[in-house]
């Protein structure tokens, strides 16, 4: 990167790429704004013109890794042969954890540096193919499962929260955690088997009258 960049108009592209790549094999600490800078080839002040600080970087690098996920997932949700709800749900949970273990800085980005939700919801955050972000992905497969008679209408929150809950522990304790050390393979097979459970106990739910 140069400074170069700027004067077509294409800084604030440049300072989150050069971000993503710091990022990538250290996570959100790595992300110093006078390093990115000199990366980039022009002063600190320079980037106070495109982001109002370091929070405001992380972000827009949160946000780009949030789009690579949902890419990732559209991507195993083609490769299905049977495009019900069930085998989108899988492939949501599937591609969350195979992007903590093969992208983990860009996962601690999206996942840790950040303490609200502006970011799952956020146009940054979606994919090109089917504008919708990784959360809004989930979302969209349990509709498709509420669609198809299989899940209650009434029960989409409670399973956003149980299937978001059940990939994002295991990936954590795969990518980051005590569970590290295990063969990829292993882990692969442990994510099919783990994800296959939770869509079971998704699909095993029913709205009770109150």
């Amino acid at each position: 990167m140069t400074a170069t960049a700027y004067h077509h108009g294409d800084l604030r592209a440049a300072l989150v790429a050069v971000a993503m790549e710091l990022a990538r094999p250290a996570g959100a600490e790595a992300i110093v704004l006078r390093e990115v800078t000199r990366r980039a080839g022009v002063t600190p002040r320079a980037a106070y013109r495109h982001f109002a600080d370091r929070d405001d970087l992380v972000r827009a690098v949160a946000q780009r890794a949030l789009a690579q996920l949902a890419a990732a997932i559209e991507h195993r949700m083609a490769a299905t042969r049977e495009p019900d709800g069930r085998a989108m749900l899988q492939a949501v949970g599937e591609s969350y954890i195979a992007f903590a273990l093969d992208e983990p800085g860009l996962f601690d980005v999206a996942f840790f540096a950040m303490d609200d939700m502006l970011n799952t919801t956020a146009p940054e955050s979606t994919s090109c193919g089917t504008g919708l972000s990784p959360y809004q992905l989930l979302e969209a497969s349990l509709e498709t499962l509420v669609a198809e008679g299989r899940l209650s209408a009434g029960d989409v929150g409670d399973a956003v929260i149980t299937c978001w809950s059940g990939v994002h522990g295991f990936a954590t304790l795969t990518a980051r955690g005590p569970l590290r050390e295990l063969p990829r393979e292993l882990v692969d097979q442990q994510s099919t088997r783990l994800v296959a459970a939770l869509v079971d106990a998704v699909e095993r739910r029913r709205s009770r009258i109150r």
